[in-house]
């Protein structure tokens, strides 16, 4: 299998399921240290047995609900980001395609939304996925003589915490 058709299915199993296939193999390794410690040594009490399976269910339990936040800590980077694009991109489109004059702040507005998407991409908040799409609506734009004087005159600032704007 090619690394693209597992990278597919790796993709399409949710997180949280692939995380879960430890805990069997721990749970029955931690029933045996309990079974091998109590014949070679001592007899250990239930409650030992009981007490590491509940540590590492709780373990499980707390791994879940972080993958859930995090989830929808995701959720509300991707919904805010299209928001402000979708607020943006007609008048973009218009004022590159002259239907409407060159609208600087609206350009820098976007420069800076693809800054904040790349930052959190590259902490790890935004998919690989996500961000190769926003990568190819940029092109499409970085394409466009303004688009590319405004963003070197732009990129001179410093001001887009050493985003690279795709420019063709």
């Amino acid at each position: 299998m090619n690394e693209n058709a597992s990278q597919r299915r790796r993709a399409s199993v949710p997180h949280w399921q692939r995380a879960w296939w430890w805990i069997l193999p721990v749970l029955i390794g931690v029933i045996l240290i309990w079974a091998i410690a109590s014949i070679a040594w001592r007899p250990l009490p239930s409650e030992v047995l009981l007490a590491g399976m509940a540590l590492i269910l709780g373990l499980a339990y707390f791994l879940q609900q972080q993958h859930i936040e995090q989830a929808r800590f995701f959720k509300e980077l991707v919904t805010e980001f299209n928001h402000r694009y979708d607020d943006l991109n007609d008048d973009l489109l218009k004022s590159l395609n002259g239907q409407q004059p060159f609208d600087e702040q609206k350009l820098m507005d976007y420069f800076n939304l693809c800054a904040e998407e790349w930052l959190l991409y590259k902490a790890g908040y935004i998919y690989e996925p996500v961000w190769q799409a926003w990568v190819n609506g940029m092109r499409q734009f970085g394409g466009d003589s303004k688009v590319k004087d405004l963003w070197r005159k732009e990129r001179a600032t410093g001001s887009y915490y050493g985003f690279e704007f795709p420019i063709e």
